[in-house]
């Protein structure tokens, strides 16, 4: 979602300091992105499920190095640390809105 840059820049950028314009451009830069590619993230699931889910990947595997259900995980534990009170009876009911839009 975001680059190695961005990251890195983020690393060394203490949260509390007093923003400049130049940070602020920044920031707004990485908000766009991470807006930018949640919407794709979202088509992709809409649209394709199955590259994102990848399980034609983890069936063939035999090495047992991918971890089933991998990037269902990982959205799961954003999920958990941007809001650890949410629950997963709330992302059912976002699931039905979004199949009524």
């Amino acid at each position: 979602m975001i680059t190695n840059k961005m990251k890195k820049w983020l690393e060394n950028h203490p949260t509390d300091s007093k923003k400049s314009v130049k940070d602020s451009v920044y920031i707004n830069r990485i908000n766009k992105r991470i807006d930018r590619e949640l919407d794709n993230l979202l088509w992709l699931a809409m649209h394709h499920p199955q590259i994102f889910l990848d399980e034609e990947t983890e069936f063939s595997d035999t090495s047992g190095k991918i971890v089933s259900h991998r990037r269902l995980k990982k959205i799961l534990l954003v999920i958990n640390n941007l809001n650890p009170k949410l629950e997963v009876e709330l992302v059912r009911q976002l699931r039905d809105l979004d199949h009524q839009i």
